[in-house]
């Protein structure tokens, strides 16, 4: 299974950290209450070792702690709100020397919901926007080759 979190140094083992969501979301699929509170103990005492490379910690520790906030929740079609697309995690690795995490993550915001418009001359302007950006490098961000990838897919939309 394939979580949508940043791959970061110094990061959650990235095999614990999908072993412990594919439980708690068979939890959540299932009516049990039993299986909910032992999902809900598993994630509270869960220990998750650190590696080298692995899932991004903060994001990780927001995600546990929706799913626990989904499986205190009393029926089990009782929804949680969910993290809009635009402030998803993007699957980019982070190395060192990439663009800028934080202007790549708000140019791409802004071009995504611009091509989703109706308008054909917002969804023009958006590409102009992307084609002409200029990102700044920083010692910790997204992968170059990722987000030049990111940015032709979206330009061919």
């Amino acid at each position: 299974m394939a979580l949508p979190f940043v791959v970061t140094l110094r990061g959650y083992d990235m095999r614990q950290v999908e072993d412990l969501f594919a439980r708690a979301d068979e939890a959540l699929a299932a009516d049990s209450p039993v299986s909910r509170a032992s999902a809900r103990d598993t994630l509270r005492t869960a220990d998750l070792r650190l590696r080298l490379r692995g899932y991004a910690v903060r994001e990780v520790d927001d995600a546990l702690a929706q799913r626990l906030r989904a499986l205190a929740c009393g029926a089990p079609n009782e929804s949680v709100p969910e993290r809009s697309a635009t402030v998803a995690p993007l699957p980019f690795t982070v190395t060192v020397g990439g663009y800028d995490m934080r202007q790549v993550e708000s140019l791409l915001a802004q071009a995504d919901e611009a091509l989703a418009a109706d308008s054909q001359a917002t969804r023009a302007s958006a590409r102009d926007t992307l084609r002409t950006a200029t990102l700044r490098r920083a010692l910790r961000g997204y992968a170059r080759r990722d987000v030049d990838a990111a940015i032709t897919e979206r330009l061919q939309r």
